[in-house]
């Protein structure tokens, strides 16, 4: 039991160590959406595309938070695709 408790008390040490680095990238990631959410308002304004996914920054922070983790991505991406195939 106590071999056991001395690897979990290392691999719990190893988690802790790895926090501070993973919240430096997730603040780095979350400026980065801030930052290209405001463009896409700005870029997009008074457009069709713009009107749909960012017609205020928090609707286009979510849109490229969407397009970050993939989820749902086809539903951000075709209308505009089917908009403009050759583009």
């Amino acid at each position: 039991l106590g071999t056991y408790l001395k690897s979990f008390r290392k691999e719990l040490d190893s988690c802790v160590r790895m926090i501070p680095p993973t919240f430096t990238i997730l603040t780095v990631l979350g400026i980065l959406i801030l930052f290209y959410g405001w463009f896409g308002v700005v870029i997009f304004y008074d457009t069709k595309q713009g009107r749909r996914d960012f017609s205020n920054l928090i609707e286009g922070c979510w849109t490229l938070w969407i397009c970050v983790t993939t989820a749902n991505y086809p539903d951000v991406m075709m209308p505009s695709y089917n908009d403009n195939r050759l583009s």
